[in-house]
């Protein structure tokens, strides 16, 4: 963090919604979503910006989904959750999304790698510390059920373990 990114005046007519969000670039896809990173101007951050598939932009049920994900997401605020920031539509009236952006491993590769003994991930994964990823994920869920919320998608790919050990239970939808 450098103090002339974080000291910079607001202006008195500052952007709002979709438009403060600028420098889009591709990070994954799945069958009915599209996930960018961006640059959040006011804030001054990368983000996640998840929106629908320009073919689905109109489908009343995805469009339900979609909203579903991003609300149930932001109201199970947990450490093992990640944060949304946003939910609103864009100048062409799609709906988005956006979150924190989150860097690590999926738990899927971390297993694959485990299997073939690969020597870093056996290194920096032993098996005292799997099992505290399994356990913070288990702990994620039990609070999501005390919510009321069922993760209906549960499985390594949608375990994502960062660098310090931190471990978030994606893709609520």
């Amino acid at each position: 963090i450098r103090l002339e990114s974080t000291d910079e005046l607001l202006p008195r007519h500052w952007v709002a919604g979709s438009q403060k969000y600028v420098d889009f670039a591709p990070l994954a896809e799945g069958g009915t979503a599209v996930l960018q990173t961006c640059f959040d101007k006011n804030l001054r951050r990368t983000v996640v910006y998840k929106s629908l598939h320009p073919h689905l932009k109109t489908n009343d049920t995805e469009m339900r989904r979609f909203l579903r994900e991003a609300r149930v997401t932001g109201l199970i605020a947990h450490p093992g959750t990640v944060p949304v920031y946003e939910l609103g539509r864009s100048m062409d009236g799609s709906l988005y999304f956006t979150m924190k952006l989150l860097r690590g491993r999926d738990l899927r590769s971390v297993i694959n790698d485990l299997v073939v003994k690969d020597v870093k991930t056996c290194t920096q994964i032993p098996l005292a510390q799997l099992v505290d990823i399994l356990i913070a994920a288990c702990q994620t869920v039990a609070y999501a059920h005390t919510q009321g919320v069922v993760h209906r998608d549960l499985k390594p790919a949608n375990i994502l373990v960062g660098a310090f050990a931190e471990v978030t239970v994606l893709d609520w939808g």
